[in-house]
């Protein structure tokens, strides 16, 4: 099996990802679950929007999602045909 090759993360790397944890401080979460066996997928942020493809790590199919459908706790997923 391939292994993936480990990145080395400087300290600028770190700083960013801090960064960028520390922005999201506060916001409300949602669940995207998959559409075909119900697993979480994706985990988005309010103030997330526009479309997000995700391949589910349990069943292995893939959808797109529309986030504005996500919004105000109204989990009405319109399923994209790939």
């Amino acid at each position: 099996m391939k292994q993936a090759a480990q990145r080395i993360l400087t300290d600028e790397i770190l700083q960013n990802i801090r960064k960028h944890e520390a922005g999201t401080n506060g916001l409300k979460r949602r669940a995207l679950r998959c559409h075909y066996c119900n697993h979480k997928e994706v985990e988005i942020f309010e103030d997330a929007r526009g479309h997000v493809k995700a391949k589910c790590g349990k069943c292995g199919h893939e959808a797109i999602y529309n986030v504005a459908f996500c919004r105000n706790g109204a989990v009405r997923f319109k399923l994209l045909t790939l």
